[in-house]
């Protein structure tokens, strides 16, 4: 490292001996050692790549030919540990982004399949990785390529599983619109051929019912009784050469449907077709495992055979739910083929009436046979239906051209000028400008007719705005009337009745005041979230009354005094009514029912008797509010002296960080608490206990 000159082998030894610490460390994610050396080695960051590029692949090319294959597994998980490292050598951008796929290829190629599975798990487990920008571009191609590769090794019968999951991770890498996934010009595998027995001579089957085939109408049958328990089979008289031909000779039309729209093949499908119909409608499989212990677990094998065309393997072959799955799902596989509007069929590739009429016909009795083929034939044909019905969408997706699936935001074409920067839209020619209409009076195009309509309709829109026809408020006099016609003297309408105590007429009412009266903000007591809503209206309402401007004297309500002083009989009579207790405030004999009774009183009504005999030592919301400001912080030394409980105290300070909220809620709880005590005496000695005097001053 100590000369200027880069040397290729010595980079190369060195390299590799840092990164091999690493690894050895379990460093393979941040490889701290190597890329500190790396960055402070002597070289161009081209030369460096070339020499980490080849170390890693001297790395996993020792550790292969170092293990024999009995050691694969633990030889596995070091070059694991290599390859993890590339990757992370790759994103510090110390070596190409292909090493790592590269990497994968050489160790695939020299493994088995149980190895290669093992390595196909590391590759679906980071597919996120393999999908980043760094690796996609650099790596698609290399894991199509080892897919691939995979896919011809393994077998589809034995290791189907393994294929799929191959398959899967394919259609996680690749976005569904890729067109090297899609086979959109409709080809077939032409080299997919099946050979059987075409000649007569040499068949080993029997030949008696070969003329004349198999008519389904009657059918030989074994006269020995079967055990009970075990499988049914066919005769031997049943399984001729006909029967045979019929059965393979129909894999040349699914190998190529075209076929089928010569005339003269599809009388022979047809001929064919018919006799699988009826062997498998004549004679049908029973589920003998079911309820067994071994049918559960036999269950969960998945196993995908191959089947072969032995004459002798006939029988058997019959006798298995899985063969006549294979054929019947072929058969609606075509006719989907056949009856959808394919975008790359030929104009000549039309069918006739009576094979679409004989299509029709066939398919209900095909998933009639799946429904009858063990094990859980319904649930099998409910969902090979269900398959088909979803191919219908990708069908028509296919013909759209196969557009993407990732929405994207619609792009603004717009002009550009010479140096880049868009230009701006062209009016035609002679049409005014916006600026020109509104000068001249005209009326303002908004972009669209409705708008333009809605904007021209008045001249002067801010005063269309304050129109009287477009105020929906009532008057204060119009809404509140009748509620004040049956709060009269007068009024027969029973207590509960009334609009007063209807919770609609209550939110409508405290809103139009807010809106129309300042009564709705200064006639509010200090304790007016303890009083009910009914009670202040009734008092709102005695004011607003005095401002009408000719209230008729039937309906005018009396002084606020006499405001409630209704009848005390219908009151008596009612116990439910919210306000017979302020009716039996005038009795002097019933002083015991006032003390237990005052936390229903109207105390919104600042005029009772009581509250009159001594007004001028009552404090007022004003008064509350100015000696709220002015105790600030020194509430909490007026707190106990106000005999207020330390709970009390406790939730006032928690309920707001405001000291003069604090100190106002202080004293609307001691004037809620002491009721009648709550003086301004009181209030002055507490004051003064407290060091307040100059507060205490105040208040009096």
């Amino acid at each position: 490292m100590g000369s200027s000159e880069f040397l290729f082998e010595n980079a190369r030894s060195e390299f590799k001996k840092v990164l091999s610490k690493d690894i050895a460390d379990n460093n393979m994610e941040s490889l701290p050692q190597f890329v500190r050396f790396c960055n402070n080695y002597t070289g161009s960051e081209a030369e460096k790549k070339t020499a980490v590029d080849q170390i890693l692949r001297d790395l996993v090319r020792d550790k292969i030919s170092d293990k024999n294959i009995s050691e694969a597994p633990g030889a596995i998980t070091t070059l694991l540990h290599i390859i993890t490292a590339s990757v992370s050598v790759a994103k510090q951008g110390l070596c190409s982004p292909s090493i790592p796929f590269i990497l994968l290829g050489d160790v695939l190629d020299c493994f088995t399949l149980d190895a290669c599975d093992v390595v196909f798990k590391y590759i679906e487990e980071r597919v996120s990785v393999w999908k980043s920008s760094l690796f996609y571009t650099a790596g698609k191609n290399y894991l199509l390529r080892m897919c691939n590769d995979l896919l011809r090794r393994l077998s589809q019968s034995i290791n189907t599983v393994f294929c799929g999951r191959i398959q899967l991770f394919l259609a996680r890498l690749f976005p569904l619109s890729e067109k090297s996934a899609l086979n959109l010009v409709s080809q077939f595998n032409l080299e997919n051929v099946t050979v059987f027995n075409k000649d007569l001579e040499s068949t080993t089957l029997k030949k008696e019912t070969a003329e004349n085939g198999y008519s389904g109408e009657k059918m030989e049958v074994d006269s020995k009784p079967e055990e009970e328990g075990s499988p049914a089979t066919f005769q031997s008289t049943v399984v001729d050469y006909k029967l045979y031909q019929n059965i393979w000779s129909l894999q040349d039309i699914f190998r190529y449907p075209v076929q089928c729209y010569t005339k003269d093949t599809w009388g022979k499908f047809t001929e064919n077709a018919e006799c699988v119909f009826r062997i498998f409608s004549s004679f049908k499989l029973e589920d003998v495992g079911r309820g067994s212990k071994s049918s559960s677990t036999q269950s969960k094998r998945n196993y995908f055979p191959k089947f072969l065309t032995s004459e002798k393997l006939t029988e058997l072959q019959l006798n298995d739910g899985m063969f006549r799955r294979q054929i019947l799902i072929q058969f609606l596989i075509l006719f989907r083929y056949l009856t959808a509007n394919v975008k790359f069929k030929g104009a000549n590739l039309v069918l006739t009436d009576n094979m679409k009429s004989w299509i029709s016909e066939s398919e209900p009795k095909i998933y009639e046979l799946l429904k009858e083929t063990p094990p859980d034939g319904r649930h099998f044909a409910k969902y090979i239906r269900h398959l088909l019905d979803r191919e219908e969408f990708w069908i028509a997706w296919k013909n759209d051209g196969c557009p993407s699936f990732m929405k994207t935001p619609a792009k603004t074409q717009q002009n550009t000028k010479q140096d880049g920067s868009p230009s701006s839209k062209r009016r035609k020619t002679g049409e005014p400008s916006i600026v020109e209409e509104f000068i001249s009076g005209n009326n303002l195009g908004m972009g669209s007719a409705e708008l333009t309509r809605l904007w021209n309709l008045h001249p002067d829109n801010l005063a269309a705005c304050r129109s009287t026809s477009r105020e929906f408020l009532p008057s204060l006099q119009d809404y509140f009337m009748e509620c004040i016609e049956q709060a009269g003297p007068k009024n027969t309408v029973e207590e509960q009745h009334k609009l007063v105590k209807k919770s609609n007429f209550q939110w409508k009412a405290l809103r139009l005041l807010s809106h129309r009266s300042h009564l709705f903000f200064t006639s509010q007591p200090a304790q007016m979230q303890f009083k009910a809503v009914p009670d202040y209206l009734n008092t709102v309402m005695s004011k607003l009354a005095k401002d009408f401007p000719t209230p008729p004297a039937e309906i005018a309500l009396k002084p606020e005094e006499d405001t409630e002083d209704l009848s005390q009989d219908e009151d008596l009579k009612d116990e439910g009514s919210d306000n017979k207790d302020d009716d039996v405030l005038g009795e002097a004999d019933n002083d015991e029912d006032i003390g237990e009774d005052e936390d229903d009183s109207n105390l919104l009504d600042d005029n009772t008797p009581e509250q009159n005999s001594n007004a001028s030592d009552k404090l007022s919301s004003e008064d509350i509010s100015n000696l709220a400001a002015k105790l600030s912080q020194n509430w909490k030394k007026l707190a106990p002296l106000l005999n207020l409980k330390p709970k009390d105290i406790k939730e006032i300070q928690e309920d707001s960080d405001d000291v003069a909220l604090q100190a106002r809620q202080t004293l609307v709880t001691w004037q809620d608490s002491a009721k009648q005590q709550a003086t301004r005496t009181t209030l002055a000695q507490a004051l003064k206990s407290a060091d307040l005097e100059n507060l205490a001053q105040d208040i009096k």
